[in-house]
């Protein structure tokens, strides 16, 4: 049933974001075209024009990212918490297999949208000749980045960058089922949950980092002693391996909250329209 689920919503939102992302590519490139006729945004004197293009295909291809992770959402909140809500509770499936098979299609779409975003910014500042010397440098750069002073940094970026889909995504499922709580305006409220969880993160987050910077400076420190002066040197590296390494693991609690209170709402106290 996890494959129906998973199958089911991919066929529902592929053409629609399919198209969103096509048309914003094709602003990227005539952007492009645009900003290339005005002399580039490299030259000199760069005109005004060709800056307001360039702010355009950004903005636009920002609406396309923005866009994708919310429809995503709203599309599990309209088809478990709405009128749909209704169907959906009748088939025989769990909360787990709602959604994980839907959550599945999300992150998918989210990790899509990020290279995408990615492969727009290049067609929009990037001349063939910048492309192709990217894509040789490219291995080389991979290997550089395993092979620093803090090899640990570089997981922990590594790890972050591969589950931050999952992260948004159950952000923005649990912030629906708290919606669903309510017992009128529940999109409003879904909204508002989602501001507010997103808030008490970020509050946490400066507590944990206010409350630990200091331990981990001072264990971090290296004093290296002289005959006439004493000098004191950070690890730098090692600090931001301790910070990077506890937002993630906060991250992940967080994350594995919202999973199950997500299971519960569904299983427990599910308020249909």
């Amino acid at each position: 049933m996890l494959r129906k689920i998973f199958k089911y919503e991919w066929k529902t939102i592929f053409p629609l974001l399919l198209g969103v992302h096509c048309v914003g590519l094709a602003v990227a490139v005539f952007c492009r075209i645009g900003i290339n006729l005005m002399g580039g945004v490299r030259s000199e004197n760069v005109s005004i024009m060709a800056a307001l293009l360039l702010t355009a295909a950004i903005m636009a291809i920002g609406c396309v990212v923005f866009y994708t992770y919310f429809y995503t959402g709203y599309r599990f909140y309209k088809s478990v918490f709405t009128q749909q809500g209704y169907l959906t509770n009748t088939l025989p499936v769990t909360a787990d297999q709602l959604i994980w098979g839907k959550g599945l299609t999300a992150v998918i779409w989210v990790t899509i949208d990020c290279l995408w975003a990615i492969a727009a910014l290049f067609v929009l500042v990037l001349s063939p000749e910048d492309v192709a010397e990217l894509i040789r440098d490219l291995p080389e750069a991979f290997s550089a980045l395993f092979h620093t002073k803090a090899p640990a940094l570089t997981w922990l970026l590594v790890i972050t960058m591969l589950l931050t889909p999952f992260f948004m995504t159950i952000q923005i499922y649990v912030a629906a089922a708290i919606g669903n709580l309510f017992t009128g305006h529940k999109l409003l409220a879904t909204i508002c949950s989602y501001i507010g969880i997103s808030f008490i993160q970020q509050v946490f987050s400066l507590v944990i980092l206010a409350a630990t910077a200091p331990h981990m400076a001072q264990f971090n420190y290296q004093v290296k002693q002289t005959s006439e002066n004493v000098y004191t040197t950070v690890n730098v590296a090692g600090f931001m391996t301790n910070c990077v390494g506890l937002s993630l693991a906060f991250t992940v609690l967080c994350a594995v909250g919202f999973y199950f209170l997500s299971r519960y709402v569904l299983n427990h106290k599910l308020n249909l329209e």
